[in-house]
């Protein structure tokens, strides 16, 4: 592999809005690492990506274990040298209020998407000191912007991760190590069609909810995987080369004219 081939880390690639971002990094041009728990999704995407003629190397991490995430780094250096950006996308979603969500859930998605999070980061940061650049980006969301009822523990995560974004920003500007979040919308993906199918009462039901989303956004439409993906890519490339330390809403208007 060419030595000027920039390196990406992608967690959470193997479905949603993880794998559209990691197949969108290699059509530019990058050698994608592809992280997720799920080992058999992530190897298929990486062959997929060989097969296609770009650079792609599979890796199983469960980003809440801080072994996992520093394996998961050391499996990129391994293989090209370098980490240039990383996509600290994986997490997971439980509903509930604060009364009715579980202990164990709450501590659960905060292990996941908040300490996840951080460990990523943690896990990259010292290459990219040691490289005297790089670029992470986190996926935030909406709703920890602007909270949401009934999803206590998945809007608190993702408030933690808004802060972290802008304390690590601060940290690493020294280091030309530039940090920033994207804060989606509703995305349009297999796992939110799974949560809105397990509440609908039949087929009529299910189109009425989806509809009912569409209803709440300006620009009358779900969020796209790709439309998440090209941020990430204009995130972690030079292109934002002097942008840092921000949360970037990507959310057909939601929170800007609702």
């Amino acid at each position: 592999m060419p030595t000027d081939t920039p390196c990406v880390i992608v967690t959470g690639a193997a479905s949603g809005i993880g794998r559209t971002t990691a197949q969108r990094f290699a059509a530019d041009g990058w050698a994608v690492v592809c992280a997720d728990r799920d080992a058999a999704g992530v190897q298929t995407l990486a062959d997929d990506l060989n097969t296609a003629g770009h650079a792609a190397l599979a890796v199983t991490v469960d980003v809440a274990d801080e072994a996992a995430t520093i394996a998961m780094a050391t499996a990129a250096i391994d293989w090209t040298g370098r980490i240039d950006a990383t996509i600290a996308n994986a997490g997971i979603m439980v509903e509930g209020d604060a009364l009715s969500v579980s202990v164990a859930d709450w501590q659960r998605v905060m292990q996941v998407n908040a300490t996840g999070a951080f460990l990523t980061a943690r896990a990259v940061l010292p290459q990219m000191q040691a490289q005297g650049a790089g670029a992470i980006v986190f996926t935030a969301s909406t709703v920890g912007l602007s909270g949401m009822k009934g999803v206590a523990a998945y809007s608190a995560s993702k408030g933690a991760v808004i802060a972290l974004t802008r304390q690590l920003a601060a940290d690493y500007a020294a280091d030309n190590i530039r940090v920033n979040a994207v804060a989606p919308g509703a995305v349009r993906t297999p796992l939110s069609e799974s949560q809105f199918r397990a509440r609908a009462r039949d087929d009529a039901h299910f189109d009425d909810l989806l509809t009912a989303v569409i209803d709440r956004y300006p620009l009358k439409r779900w969020g796209t995987t790709d439309d998440i993906a090209e941020t990430f890519l204009f995130l972690a490339s030079p292109r934002s080369g002097w942008i840092t330390g921000q949360i970037i809403p990507v959310d057909g208007g939601l929170l800007e004219l609702r």
